[in-house]
Order: C-alpha cells, then sequence, then structure tokens
C-alpha cells in the first residue's frame, strides 16, 4: 500500500483547525481514522503544578476527536507503571486507574485504546514481582501488546495480552503489532526478538489477516524505528507511533513516519487517515497539551483524589504531618531547569549544582571530575526564582537510589565517555551533566572539541598512562543495569573512599538546608553548544 504523508505542526490553540501546509484535510466518512498517540507518561497530572501535560487533558483531547470523526484509536508507546512518586507507594495502581478512564467509564473495557510495554514498565523486573505485573494487566482496561516478547514460562499471563489487533472501519481494516527495546531485562522474560524479525513475522502475518494498513506501536531508539521503515517494502510498517527518547519526534523514511510526543502529555500526536484513498494525505499533528486543552474536570477530580490519597499515606506511613510532602526544604533565588528537553540536552544551572556537590563530596578522594546522568534526574518541569522547593520535589527529583561511586580510569578514556553523551542527541538520558570538565559540544557534526579538565587552560591531551578519578552514578556501573550504554565502566574500577555510597538526593537536600537564604546555581558554559552558544568566545 502506498500512501502519502504531510506533517503539520501545531502551536495554536485551535488543535484541529486547518493546517496551512496540509495538501489536503481528511473527509469524515465512515473509514476515516484519527489516531491519538502518548508515551512516556510518568505523572498523572501532568507537570508544573498540573499546569501543563497530564491525563486528563489527554481525555479532553480524545473527547473533542471522537465529537468531530467517526473512529478514534488510541494508542500509548510505553514507560508509564515507573519511575514516580506514586509508583514507588502504588506500584502504578494510580496510572492504570487513570489509563483506564481515558475512556471516561470506569469497569468497561476500552477496545479503542492500546497499549504497549517500554523498559519502564519492567523496573520491578524480578521473579516476585510476577504477581504484581499480573494484578495489573488484570485491572487494565484496554489491550497491551507483546508482539516480540517472549516470556517465561508460567509467569505473565493475561487475557488482555495479544501480539496484534486488527480493527476494522468500514471495508478496510488496520493491524498493529509492537515492539518493545531490548533496554531492560526482566527476569520473567527470555527474550525480547530485534525489530527486523519482528516485522518480518508481523508485517506478513497482519496482510494475510487482511490488514490494508499496518501501525507498528514501538519503545526503542529512534535510529532503531528509523531502521525499522528502511527495510523492504513486504515487511515495513506504514507507519511507527513510538516512544523512548521523551522529546517530540517527527522523522520519515521512504515517504512514511515515526511520530513521538513529548513525555509527561506535554504533547499527543494526533493522525487523520482517510483508508478509502490510498494516494490520501495523511496529516500527523504534534498537540501541545497546556492551555489550549482544558482538563476533563471528571478526570481531573479522579486524578486529584489519586494524589491526594498517595500523598496522605505516605505522610502516615512515616508518621509525619498529614502534608509532609508539601513541607518546604528551601527556596531558590533563580529559575531552577530540570525540564527534560532542557537538562538532557543542555548543561543547566540545576545540573551544575547537583554535579558539583557531587565532586565536592569526593574531594578529599582527589575527585578530578563528576559526571551525573541525566536520566537519573526525573523532576521534568522547572522551578520559577522565589518559589519554594519542597520535599516531593525531591522525591520525584530522585526516584532511584542516587548512590555515588568514585572510580579511576585511563584519562584517555575521557573522550570517549564525552563522545557517548552527545551521541543521538534528542533528549536522551545519557547526556551528562558535568563538574570538573568543560567541552564544546557540536551536534551538527556530533563532535566534542576543547575538552579541558580541572580548570586547566591546556586542551585535555593526556599521556597513555594517566588517570582521571571520577565521581559516578553507581547505575552506571553496575552489571545489573544497562548503564546507560557506558559500557567502558565496570564496578572493578571503584577505589577506596569513606564517602562512597553517598546519596546525591541527600546531598541536595543538605545543600538547601546550608542555604536558608536561597540558591542561586548558575549555568557557566562548562557544556557550550555550538547552535546557540558563542563557543569560541565563551571559551
Amino acid at each position: 500500500m502506498k500512501i502519502l504523508f504531510k506533517i503539520c505542526l501545531l502551536s495554536l490553540a485551535i488543535v484541529l483547525g486547518g493546517c496551512q501546509h496540509a495538501t489536503k484535510k481528511a473527509i469524515n466518512t465512515e473509514t476515516q481514522l484519527t489516531i491519538l498517540s502518548i508515551n512516556d507518561v510518568y505523572r498523572i497530572s501532568g507537570i508544573n503544578q498540573g499546569r501543563t501535560g497530564g491525563l486528563a487533558r489527554v481525555r479532553a483531547l480524545r473527547l473533542q476527536l471522537e465529537a468531530e470523526n467517526p473512529h478514534v484509536l488510541v494508542l500509548h508507546a510505553g514507560d508509564f507503571l515507573h519511575p514516580s512518586f506514586n509508583s514507588a507507594q502504588d506500584n502504578g495502581v494510580a496510572m492504570i486507574t487513570t489509563l483506564n478512564y481515558l475512556d471516561g467509564a470506569a469497569n468497561v473495557f476500552d477496545e479503542n485504546m492500546i497499549i504497549t510495554f517500554g523498559n519502564h514498565e519492567f523496573d520491578k523486573g524480578k521473579l516476585k514481582h510476577v504477581p504484581i505485573m499480573n494484578q495489573l494487566l488484570a485491572a487494565s482496561e484496554f489491550t497491551w501488546l507483546d508482539s516480540n516478547i517472549e516470556w517465561a514460562p508460567d509467569t505473565i499471563q493475561s487475557n488482555k495480552l495479544a501480539p496484534y489487533v486488527i480493527k476494522s472501519y468500514g471495508n478496510y481494516q488496520v493491524g498493529i503489532f509492537s515492539v518493545t527495546g531490548d533496554i531492560a531485562h526482566p527476569q520473567y522474560i527470555d527474550q525480547f526478538k530485534d525489530f527486523e524479525t519482528t516485522a518480518a513475522e508481523m508485517v506478513p502475518q497482519l496482510k494475510a489477516a487482511g490488514a490494508d494498513f499496518i501501525i507498528a506501536l514501538t519503545h526503542q531508539w529512534l535510529p532503531d524505528d528509523l531502521a525499522m521503515l528502511a527495510l523492504p517494502e513486504a515487511i515495513r510498517p506504514d507507519i511507527i507511533f513510538g516512544g523512548h527518547e521523551h522529546f517530540a519526534q517527527v522523522e520519515s523514511v521512504n515517504n512514511r513516519w515515526v511520530l513521538k510526543a513529548d513525555a509527561d502529555a506535554v504533547s499527543a500526536v494526533v493522525v487523520q487517515v482517510d483508508l478509502t484513498n490510498r494516494e490520501q494525505a495523511i496529516l500527523p499533528q504534534i498537540v501541545p497539551l497546556a492551555d489550549n486543552i482544558i482538563a476533563d474536570a471528571a478526570s481531573l477530580e479522579l486524578i486529584n483524589s489519586l494524589n491526594t490519597d498517595i500523598e496522605t499515606t505516605y505522610c502516615q506511613k512515616h508518621q509525619l504531618d498529614p502534608r509532609c510532602l508539601q513541607r518546604i526544604l528551601g527556596i531558590t533565588r533563580t529559575k531552577l531547569i530540570a525540564e527534560e528537553t532542557a537538562i538532557r540536552r543542555f548543561e543547566t544551572n540545576l545540573g551544575n549544582l547537583l554535579a558539583d556537590l557531587a565532586k565536592a563530596e569526593f574531594k578529599a578522594c582527589q575527585a578530578d571530575v563528576a559526571i551525573i546522568n541525566s536520566g537519573s534526574i526525573r523532576l521534568n518541569q522547572n522551578i520559577a526564582a522565589g518559589d519554594p522547593i519542597i520535599a516531593k520535589h525531591l522525591h520525584e527529583m530522585f526516584p532511584y537510589p542516587s548512590d555515588l561511586r568514585l572510580i579511576e580510569i585511563p584519562a584517555t578514556l575521557l573522550p570517549d565517555i564525552l563522545q557517548h553523551s552527545i551521541s543521538n542527541w534528542t533528549a536522551n538520558g545519557h547526556w551528562l551533566q558535568v563538574s570538573g570538565v568543560s567541552f564544546i559540544h557540536d551536534p551538527d557534526d556530533e563532535t566534542v572539541q576543547h575538552i579541558h579538565v580541572n580548570n586547566d587552560d591546556e586542551i585535555f591531551n593526556p599521556n597513555a598512562n594517566d588517570r582521571l578519578r571520577l565521581v559516578v552514578p553507581f547505575y552506571l556501573l553496575s552489571a545489573n543495569t544497562d548503564q546507560d550504554g557506558y559500557n567502558m565502566f565496570n564496578e572493578d574500577m571503584i577505589q577506596k573512599c569513606a564517602v562512597n555510597g553517598a546519596e546525591l538526593k541527600n546531598l541536595f537536600t543538605d545543600y538547601l538546608s546550608a542555604n536558608p537564604e536561597g540558591i542561586a546555581p548558575r549555568r557557566d558554559y562548562r557544556i557550550c553548544n555550538t547552535t546557540k552558544d558563542h563557543c569560541f568566545n565563551e571559551h
């Protein structure tokens, strides 16, 4: 099937109005399909104190689409059970409850919502967690796709699981299959089949079953999605709705689109397809979800109730005041930049502060450099100048252990570490916030230049025998994680140091206590970006 594609990025309050650059608007017929897709949603209420994103706005957008279009299909490309403050308390129950209500009805199976697994669905990945996963699946009122997942025998079992779905719209049929990247390695999964093997199996099978249009719902790196659309025609999906990078993506290969929304439903992807005309333009749109969308009142009431119950239970469990999570820990006198599209792509003032605190803690052990993978800093919102920093901010910022270790490496390894940090530069969690090192990042050439260590004016040019001492999160060393791709590290590099195991979360809390007048971290161009900075002037 040959289908032409056009893209229209919306920044207007009118969500589904005409797109000036689209060649033709899809016609409302019984064979028009409207697809709404989200991905990487960790907070049911969104970010910025609920002013941006969140599932109540997704519900509102769905309502609007359903009022204007005969068929609406809702997709979620994975990552929602973990990690969040809520899921640390309830294992993802509040998230499932809220997703169940995206059709506006509790205790009713939603035939028009299909979800796949992201890597964070497997944060609880031990065999002892199988009952938790099965309970969440049983409570779900939607279909989960597991096309490329081979479950270990007698583990994950549910009638909500399916290898694929075929849905009929008039005389046309749409097939949907999934790919979950081989990122997490839970004990209850024997293997994740790769995207090419999965496509080679699923696409012909769906076509043989009568599918006229094939959707891949994926949670994998963007380069893998692009490679999937470069496969031979016989095994190539018509469109990919994906997740994982936390940053809106609009890419095409062979006139077919890969589309991803921003994390926490800060945006959604909306696509209109007229299945009656193979030459009809598909109209994909990235729809922002903020002031342009009024949150659905019933969903918002549910979300607020769930959040209040979880927060109250947490405080009671710890024998604290019922509003313990609202306790003010400090004040910021400058805007703290922690929103993921910034802290996962650029040097930010919060990133600088955290890396500096880590390096300072290990000063007595002669630390040269500290690096913090930005995926471990998960607040995903900025804190305005003059605003308080509350206890819940800390819980949301560090949902995982933030323990640090001192390691020693060959100094010649540092450029490779920094090169991996900038690789696949689309708001990925392996991007580093740093202390004790500065460099120029050229995103166009995908290079690291002019590296300096310990404020040395000379460009870093180590000898083969030179060594460096780095402070790193244990996650980047552990044999039990994916190390965010830093496979040049291992636990054998750890050096003796009395403060090994120090928690970055505690260092930040102590820093706030030591500065009651407020904190004012700043950006100092330790990572200079050639697309936004005057780098050679700054250095």
